[in-house]
């Protein structure tokens, strides 16, 4: 069995830890990014982690993954106040990590 971990800012964070998830806050990008290598090291399935602090981190991120099949990196959507909807996030998301715009119906 795989150990789930979120990473996130501080003002998030204490939502997670009420559900009982293992959480780190991370103030920087680099930051969460030393996080996910102490996370990758200690063989951790899945590392679901606030968007605005993997911006820039894509690079490092791929090194330090390339070869291996875990932990998944999955990004959580900040909390704004204006988010946009479900779909526009998803097709964003599939358009940022395949290069292919998609329309969902």
């Amino acid at each position: 069995m795989y150990k789930v971990a979120v990473i996130t800012d501080p003002e998030t964070a204490t939502g997670f830890r009420l559900a009982g998830v293992e959480v780190r806050e991370a103030g920087t990008p680099d930051a969460a990014l030393e996080l996910i290598r102490e996370y990758t090291a200690a063989g951790y399935g899945l590392l679901a982690v606030n968007e605005d602090l993997l911006q820039g981190t894509e690079d490092a991120r791929n090194r330090l993954l390339r070869g291996r099949d875990l932990p998944l990196v999955v990004p959580l959507p900040p909390a704004r106040a204006n988010l946009e909807s479900g779909e526009a996030y998803i097709s964003r998301l599939v358009k940022e990590h395949i290069g292919f715009a998609v329309k969902l119906r």
